[in-house]
């Protein structure tokens, strides 16, 4: 049995899965068949529940969490899940029984024997086959063929006289042939690998009693979502989530890179494991996983931002910096080249999926739209570029982009200031757009290179305007008549909105402002831990509830907060000596 430090997690909301896996294990409450699922989290699965786990043939069961293993606990039975590479999972079963109930919910499902010991599962809608091998035990296999498949499969393993150990192996047309291994070794292995995890990008704070657990949380949902190269991957890689959000999208791994830069390869990783599909005319996909690209759509272009914060932080190599010049120019220049429909120069969004912002009401009245924040994140992309050609000798290069960063924040100004605020504008007409969005707010990313007077104009309607909730800043103002609790981006909110308006608040100098809305943000992952977003008037977790970028913004806010504090205490010593 395992002694290492429990987590604090609930499977409900945080499914338990460790780095290079691509099973989890979760209590599912959402459908009919509820209790703990073993689970895939492949890209091309249909239907991600595999069995569920029956102790003592109930569905409740007791949880308890470390990095390495899982232990299930219900009447005289206890189960310990132990996961291995990225498709093989141990549950060892003591003092009573376990039942696997086979999720077969497609017409082509279907379950059979191999021999005495071994079952298989064609999973259809996983798009995968399962192995099923007990080593101990008694087994008793029951199911209904209905003459084209099995409508009902179970499999009970008793082991009340000892311990019997389940071995599930995903495979697509051959079995795996390593040898087994032994649990505890591949816990402990495990564990070893999240506390080196998390004593590198928790920091110290892993250990502060006032935040300690939250940081180890946003910790492990971030240790435990990697999957590893292979397929359309082609490094490893961090998924958002190991729910249901099991894509690499084309903006959140900008904030998951950031939350690494403790870790300069591991921060290079993240970013490219998108850039690695940058296609011919330098467009970036909307997301990458295991089984493929989407690219209806695209995300917007902070990769500038994250890139620049991340060579501030030290958080990039010499040799990263360089391979990241040119696919960054490229998706900057796809920019103008393909998505601007008029003779304004300006381009547009297709879609609210472009922006991130999916359903924000700046998209209520069809598309394509022009939005104020694209191109603030355009022009610090192209200030980033600046900066990273002169890193590299093009002096030349780095003089052009600083030009046209300026000259883009003049458009900015010129088209989409109103007098009193940023708006967006529909495309084809110029029209402005009537929406209290927060999006309209994040040109203050761009810090002091807004002129002051429109800077403290909008700073002052965020203020005036009901967005600043105890915590954190509503995507649409409460007050709104489109204002939705759960409204994805109609109300909640997010990390990554949060993260970015308080970056350009700190820019702008008003760092108070930046720290009071971070800290009303960290104090709302502390209670609801790393949910996709939150209620603005609750704080409630909504939808995906264990985010990876929710985590990396939180432990970037935690990391630089930490930072800055070390940074004044070494300024008050040197004034004292």
């Amino acid at each position: 049995m395992t002694t290492a430090p429990v987590l604090g997690i609930d499977l409900s909301t945080t499914p338990f899965s460790r780095r290079g896996s691509y099973f989890a294990l979760s209590r599912v409450t959402d459908q009919q068949d509820h209790g703990v699922h073993l689970r895939t989290v492949r890209g091309d699965a249909r239907h991600r529940e595999i069995v569920r786990l029956l102790l003592d043939g109930g569905t409740e069961a007791q949880s308890r969490t470390t990095a390495g293993q899982l232990t299930l606990h219900h009447g005289t039975t206890s189960v310990d899940a132990v996961l291995d590479g990225p498709g093989r999972a141990y549950l060892r079963v003591r003092g009573g029984s376990l039942t696997l109930d086979f999720r077969a919910t497609s017409q082509y499902d279907a379950v059979l024997k191999e021999n005495e010991h071994t079952w298989r599962f064609i999973d259809s809608g996983a798009n995968r086959n399962y192995r099923v091998r007990v080593l101990g035990g008694t087994t008793r296999f029951d199911a209904r063929w209905d003459g084209v498949r099995n409508s009902e499969a179970r499999l009970r393993i008793e082991a009340h006289d000892g311990t019997a150990t389940v071995v599930v192996d995903e495979y697509g047309g051959a079995v795996p042939t390593e040898p087994l291994g032994d649990p505890d070794s591949l816990a402990a292995h495990a564990q070893a690998d999240f506390d080196a995890w998390c004593g590198t990008h928790g920091g110290d704070e892993r250990d502060d009693p006032a935040i300690g657990d939250t940081v180890r949380l946003a910790a492990f949902v971030t240790w435990a979502a990697i999957v590893p190269s292979g397929g359309a991957l082609r490094r490893e890689s961090m998924l958002m989530s190991k729910n249901r959000m099991t894509n690499v999208w084309s903006w959140d791994h900008c904030f998951n890179a950031m939350a690494l830069w403790r870790d300069p390869q591991a921060a290079a990783d993240q970013l490219f494991a998108v850039f690695d599909h940058q296609d011919e005319h330098g467009c970036l996909p909307d997301y990458v996983n295991d089984a493929g690209v989407e690219r209806n759509f695209v995300k917007p272009p902070i990769h500038g931002w994250s890139i620049s914060r991340l060579i501030d932080l030290g958080g990039l190599t010499d040799d990263a910096i360089a391979a990241l010049y040119e696919p960054l120019r490229r998706w900057t220049e796809w920019w103008f080249a393909h998505r601007v429909y008029g003779d304004d120069g300006i381009p547009s969004y297709n879609h609210g999926n472009d922006s991130g912002w999916d359903n924000a009401t700046t998209f209520g009245a069809g598309v394509p739209v022009q939005s104020p924040d694209l191109l603030a994140f355009l022009a610090l992309q192209m200030q980033t570029l600046a900066r990273m050609a002169r890193h590299v000798g093009r002096h030349d290069e780095a003089a052009t982009w600083t030009a046209r960063a300026d000259s883009t924040v003049r458009t900015l100004c010129d088209r989409f200031w109103a007098g009193d605020r940023f708006v967006a504008r529909h495309t084809l007409t110029g029209g402005a757009i009537d929406s209290q969005s927060l999006l309209t707010f994040m040109p203050l990313v761009l810090g002091d290179l807004l002129p002051p007077a429109v800077r403290d104009r909008t700073v002052q309607r965020l203020l005036d305007g009901g967005y600043l909730t105890a915590h954190g800043p509503a995507t649409e103002p409460p007050g709104s008549p489109h204002y939705e609790s759960d409204g994805y981006w109609r109300g909640p909110i997010w990390a990554p909105s949060t993260m970015l308006l308080a970056d350009g608040l700190r820019r702008s100098g008003r760092a108070e402002l930046a720290e009071d809305i971070e800290t009303r943000f960290m104090a709302t992952c502390a209670g609801a831990g790393m949910a996709e977003n939150f209620d603005a008037m609750t704080g409630a977790g909504l939808r995906d509830r264990s985010m990876t970028w929710t985590a990396s913004v939180y432990l970037s806010m935690v990391s630089e907060r930490a930072g800055r504090r070390s940074l004044a205490d070494g300024v008050l010593c040197e004034r004292a000596s």
